[in-house]
């Protein structure tokens, strides 16, 4: 990525502070409320990869006008370093009250917390996407996920490995979170009769990235399959969107070839999120378009996708030429985006992207401990504030994982 600007990188402010390590999760949510007052974040006293009972997260929010005093609300052992808990505010009241995922005797479950009164209500199925109007969840099995894509998964219950590949009574659920009232979208069984490749005979097939338009009436989600779970340079990868209910369901890409020859070992480089093969990180950009890195001819970039349509507009394909967790801004001028760490110095870029201008400005380089194992690698997923002005990040760049924004006001909204 080329840098277009040379401009005095702009302060980064710590948020959170040892002796614990503080995240929020994902790059795809906003954690501040509605008032930008209340961070929300994930805060453990661990930094090894969270496995069974013992590994307790809180969940709470920071005061950022109470010199970042830190409220617990919750605790739970349902949680990864890459997703969290799956924390968010609840989007049709996103001043008091939350969402996260717990676990059960029977599984894992949907926390609907009230800040109020900390009055708790739940749903049987964990979460995976929220709708923005609040009325309705998405659903997969992070059990499943445990197996087939251990860093997004869960593991407080024991793991069974021997799974069925294919299963018709699992896949992508949609839950009311008035009701409980659940509905199976999409089954594993019927996801692999969909358009079915050669490549998922005998593949074991899962969903993951699922995701909610703005106004709550498309979805859309990754449909994953291989022969070889251990090895993520043999996925096999589908973007897909449909209605909440299943229907009108539309393959907006598909992943072309695996990268031959993939590797046998047990290594894991960053180097998989540079494959030709991968379908990553899709975001919703207003209603009917989706933003994802993806191949096509054997270029990888940032694609917009038309949903329900074969427009397809590659996305700064001189400049951003690097996977990476991305958004764009509430304005819908500005990309934001992270890199993974270059092997050279361990450092990620963290930068903005005008689409129209198509220029790039560095908001700074951040260390990555490379002795961090894959599923407690600590990416930055910067996030927006809800008015565009500042962004969120996660980093080790200090040592610890901590808690960061950074404010992009006069970058984003210069003075004229």
């Amino acid at each position: 990525m080329n840098r277009d600007e040379t401009l005095d990188l702009p302060q980064v402010n710590k948020i959170s502070h040892p002796p614990f390590c503080s995240f929020f999760g994902y790059y795809d949510k906003c954690p501040w409320d509605e008032t930008n007052r209340y961070l929300l974040a994930h805060r453990v006293d661990r930094t090894s990869a969270p496995t069974g009972h013992s590994s307790v997260v809180t969940v709470g929010h920071y005061d950022l006008e109470d010199d970042n005093h830190f409220t617990p609300l919750a605790e739970t052992t349902s949680w990864n370093w890459q997703q969290g808990a799956m924390l968010q505010w609840l989007e049709s009241s996103p001043t008091d009250k939350v969402l996260f995922n717990r676990a059960t005797d029977r599984g894992y479950q949907t926390v609907v917390c009230d800040l109020k009164d900390r009055h708790e209500r739940t749903v049987d199925k964990p979460l995976a996407a929220a709708s923005p109007r609040g009325d309705f969840i998405l659903s997969y099995d992070f059990a499943r996920l445990a197996v087939t894509h251990p860093t997004i998964g869960y593991f407080t219950h024991p793991i069974a490995r021997n799974l069925d590949k294919r299963p018709s009574d699992d896949g992508l659920f949609c839950v009311d979170l008035n009701s409980g009232e659940e509905s199976l979208i999409l089954s594993y069984t019927d996801a692999a009769s969909l358009q079915p490749l050669p490549s998922m005979n005998s593949a074991i097939h899962w969903f993951t990235h699922a995701a909610v338009n703005p106004t709550g009436t498309r979805i859309l989600f990754l449909h994953r399959w291989t022969k070889r779970v251990e090895d993520e340079n043999q996925w096999f990868h589908r973007l897909i969107t449909a209605n909440p209910d299943g229907s009108s369901i539309t393959i907006l890409q598909t992943s072309e070839h695996p990268v031959p020859g993939g590797g046998k070992g047990n290594d894991w480089t960053y180097a998989y999120e540079e494959n030709t093969n991968q379908i990553s990180h899709p975001v919703w950009v207003g209603e009917n378009h989706i933003l994802a890195w993806s191949t096509r001819g054997e270029r990888s970039r940032y694609h917009l996708y038309t949903d329900q349509s074969s427009d397809v507009e590659e996305i700064g394909g001189d400049t951003l030429q690097q996977n990476g967790h991305f958004t764009i801004s509430p304005n819908r001028k500005w990309l934001l985006s992270d890199t993974y760490p270059d092997p050279g110095n361990s450092l990620r870029r963290l930068f903005l992207f005008h689409l129209t201008e198509r220029r790039t400005v560095p908001l700074g380089d951040f260390f990555a401990d490379p002795h961090l194992a894959k599923e407690a690698r600590c990416d930055l997923h910067p996030r927006w504030r809800r008015d565009g002005q500042a962004v969120c990040i996660d980093s080790v760049h200090e040592g610890d994982r901590q808690l960061y924004t950074i404010d992009v006001s006069h970058l984003v909204d210069p003075p004229t």
